[in-house]
């Protein structure tokens, strides 16, 4: 699995999940690529990475 989280791609849109798994959450997670649902979901657009946030000013730097 991928550390990246993915988002669905218009805000608020639900994607349900197959075998009773809970709906794709709205403020994201990872994918398992190894999943062809998943895989598709990614590949058809209808979940896309999320941005990162950016860091403030000298946050992070020595």
């Amino acid at each position: 699995m991928s550390d990246d989280i993915y988002v669905p791609a218009k805000k608020g849109a639900r994607i349900p999940m197959p075998g009773g798994q809970p709906d794709w959450p709205e403020d994201g997670r990872p994918v398992n690529f190894t999943s062809p649902f998943e895989n598709r979901l990614v590949r058809d657009g209808t979940i896309v990475l999320a941005k990162k946030p950016k860091k403030p000013d000298g946050e992070g730097e020595k």
